[in-house]
This record gives C-alpha cells, structure tokens and sequence, in this order.
C-alpha cells in the first residue's frame, strides 16, 4: 500500500511546479538579486583597485564626444572625453573615459585633466570623484534585497513540491470524499485557478482534511460534493497529503 506509484500513473511534478507561482517569481527575483549582487561586489573590487593601486597622470584630450540621450538604448546623455598620456614606465597610452558634465564643459582638445588608471590596465583610465563606492553600495543593498527576498518566496513553493515528490515516492494511497470545490482568488495568465478541499482517513482510521494544488476551472468544476478520488499521504505525518484524482 505504500510502494510508489508507477511513473505512468503520477500527475507530473512539471505539472505542479507550473503552477506554483511563488516559486517562479521567487526565482526571477533570485536571478535579478544575484546579477545586482554580482554588479555591486565586482564595482566595489573595482573601486577599491583603483584607490589602493591607482596610479595619477595628466592625460591630454584628444577629443570630446556627447552621446545624447534617447528613448531606446541610451537613457542618459553622456559625457565622453578621448585621451593620451604616458605612462610610468613610458609607454603611450589612449583611451576614453566618461567624465562629469562640467568637467567636459570645462576642458578642450590639448588641455590636460587628471586621470588615474591601473598599471596592468593603462588604457582603462578613471575619473576619481570620491563617490565612486555609492554605487557599489547600491547595487549590492538592491541585490541583497532581491535575492532575500526570493529565495522566501521560491521557499515557500519549494518546500511544498519537495514535500510532494516525498509522497509521490513513499506515501500511502487512499480513498478522499471531495467536500468543496472553488476558486482561490490566485490567476494564472489571467485564468482563475481552482481548489479542491478533500477527507480522507489514515492507517489508524484518523480523519484529515487537505487541499489540492491549484487546478484550472475545468479540472476543478469536473468535481462534485461526495466524490471519491486517490489521495497519498505521509504514514508518518498523516495530515501531510497529495491530491491524485481518478486514477
């Protein structure tokens, strides 16, 4: 009575992971933190390499470029300055680098500026403004938040599909009577999801009640007062269960 139930014949747990929507947007926002995470800890890296080994020059200006701002690919105007200097082991350097606005009002091809720049990546050069960190700060804070706060709602969901995959695996098959069917107030793609609320008895003759994952309107709608299905429970923890339906 508690051997698993042929692959064939269980509700697939794609079939319920699907619809288990704090899992995917737990996940999304997982994925999202750990991308700002990683963006905040590789600027702070960044930021502290530039302040503990950062080299200062005077770089000329070569030229001075303004990408203007637009609705497509480009969300704010930027100031770009074009830039040659030697550096401390004579080497000639070029690159761009983005500097403030006033900062580019105030300079012209041939006048120089001050630069800092790392002695393996010379032609990466940097305007040290002090405030370079609050970005690093930032992303991290936004990282940290996101992937808080999806990992409590992947949880939650998680922790339901690892409880199921437990019964699909060891649990003990029985008799439930549906006692209401009705919609949950959860939409998925627009299509209000459905819950079926059953009783059943355990080994001991125990009465438990449960609930079904979410079904679609069809699914749950099929279902009347009194009908009979399969349900799996835990033999441990009885008032663990898993709606199977018909078999």
């Amino acid at each position: 009575m508690n051997q698993p139930l042929p692959v064939r014949s269980l509700r697939p747990l794609w079939m319920i992971a699907r619809r288990c929507v704090y899992l995917w947007v737990g996940a999304i926002f997982l994925v999202l933190g750990f991308v700002f995470l990683s963006i905040g800890i590789g600027t702070t890296f960044q930021e502290h390499a530039y302040k503990s080994r950062g080299l200062g020059v005077r770089a000329v200006v070569l030229e001075k470029t303004l990408i203007r701002a637009d609705r497509q690919e480009q969300p704010r105007t930027r100031y770009l300055l074009a830039y040659h200097f030697v550096s401390a082991n004579g080497e000639a350097k070029q690159g761009t680098v983005e500097v403030p606005v006033e900062q580019w009002e105030a300079v012209e091809p041939g006048k120089t500026f001050a630069l800092t720049y790392l002695p393996e990546e010379a032609e990466t050069g940097r305007v040290l403004s002090g405030d370079e960190w609050i970005a690093g700060l930032v992303f991290s804070l936004v990282g940290g938040v996101f992937a808080l706060l999806g990992g409590a709602l992947a949880f939650v969901d998680g922790r339901m599909l690892v409880r199921t995959a437990r019964l699909l695996r060891g649990g003990v098959t029985t008799e439930g009577t549906v006692l209401r069917v009705g919609p949950t107030g959860l939409s998925i793609n627009r299509i209000p999801q459905w819950r079926i609320h059953y009783r059943y008895r355990d080994q001991l003759g125990r009465t438990h009640e449960g609930q079904s994952h979410p079904v679609s309107p069809e699914e749950g709608s099929a279902w009347m007062v009194g009908d009979k299905a399969n349900v799996r429970f835990d033999r441990r923890r009885p008032e663990n269960s898993l709606w199977l339906g018909r078999s």
